[in-house]
C-alpha cells in the first residue's frame, strides 16, 4: 500500500461569512450584524471603503489624530470641529 502525506496548509484567518448580498439601487449594502458585532463596530460607526485587487474592503475609519487624543491637556476627546466651528460665529 501507497503512503499518505499530510500537506501543511497555510494557515488563513477565519473569514465570517453570511451568504450573498445584495446593493440596493441607492448603492446601499446591509452588513451582516453578526460580524458588526464580532468587530463591535454600530450604527454610525466610520468606515473607510476601498478597492483592492478588485476587492471591496470595509476598514473601521482611523483619524490621524487617535494617536495623539489623551496625550496632550485639553485634548481629551475627539471633537467635532464642524459643530465647533459653527458655535464660534
Amino acid at each position: 500500500m501507497g503512503t499518505v502525506k499530510v500537506m501543511e496548509h497555510e494557515k488563513r484567518p477565519r473569514v465570517r461569512r453570511a451568504g450573498p448580498a445584495r446593493i440596493s439601487s441607492k448603492n446601499q449594502v446591509t452588513l451582516p450584524a453578526a460580524v458588526l458585532r464580532s468587530l463591535g463596530l454600530h450604527a454610525g460607526d466610520p468606515i473607510d471603503i476601498e478597492e483592492e485587487d478588485g476587492r471591496i474592503v470595509i476598514r473601521r475609519h482611523r483619524s490621524r489624530f487617535d494617536g495623539v487624543v489623551g496625550t496632550l491637556p485639553g485634548f481629551t476627546e475627539a471633537v467635532d470641529v464642524e459643530a465647533e466651528r459653527d458655535g464660534w460665529s
